[in-house]
């Protein structure tokens, strides 16, 4: 494996294009493209698929491009792991980009060393995951949803969904730092293969949406 992670950048800014590999210096940028269609048209190997979850097309291009889960299960069926470089914040919805086999979730917003550490991890078939998915999780859980957590995992994850430092949640445990992210991961994984396996009818009920919901968003 390559010291330094391929990846491919699927964003319709220029701005992000032009800048990723400047911002995210330990990442080898080996593509960039406008649509996940021309990089179908014209496809470099790479170990992760920086991907924004809203594309719009070219102007005089085709009016509707993939975008959202439609362009995150067409990179799955290439076997490309997916990372997402999104604004969305909304739980729900990134649950469901989840669901449709995305690895990982980072916000423009975060500094570029998570965005860096997230393509490490989604490279190494790790989860990565934003706090309010970290936060859905426990609400989840909660309500019944069949995550199968363990008592240390619910602890971990209740700590990182209020914010609390990897130091504070090993000491309050009395485990180390590296235990408290392995219950952390594995509860990650835990979530996206319940949202890769539960319908969406599942989900509505288990999240509190109302019947349709969900299903709109497919």
């Amino acid at each position: 494996m390559n010291a330094r992670p391929r990846v491919v950048v699927i964003d319709d800014s220029t701005v992000i294009r032009g800048g990723f590999a400047t911002v995210h210096p330990e990442v080898d940028v080996v593509g960039t493209y406008p649509t996940v269609e021309e990089f179908e048209a014209d496809p470099v190997a790479c170990d992760v698929v920086v991907l924004d979850l809203l594309l719009r097309g070219p102007q005089g291009g085709p009016p509707a491009v993939k975008q959202g889960r439609a362009a995150i299960r067409a990179l799955r069926e290439r076997g490309l792991p997916v990372c997402l470089y999104t604004d969305e914040r909304r739980a729900v919805v990134l649950a469901l980009c989840l669901r449709a086999g995305a690895h990982g979730v980072v916000h423009k917003s975060d500094p570029p060393a998570v965005m860096q550490s997230a393509v490490a991890q989604v490279r190494e078939g790790r989860v990565v995951v934003t706090q309010s998915l970290v936060g859905l999780t426990e609400l989840l859980d909660r309500r019944g949803a069949r995550l199968d957590l363990t008592s240390r995992q619910r602890q971990v994850i209740s700590a990182r969904a209020r914010g609390r430092a990897w130091s504070d949640i090993a000491g309050s445990l009395y485990i180390t730092e590296d235990t408290a992210r392995e219950h952390y991961q594995a509860a990650c994984r835990k979530l996206r293969d319940y949202l890769a396996s539960t319908s969406p009818g599942d989900i509505e009920r288990a999240v509190g949406l109302g019947p349709g919901d969900v299903l709109a968003e497919e």
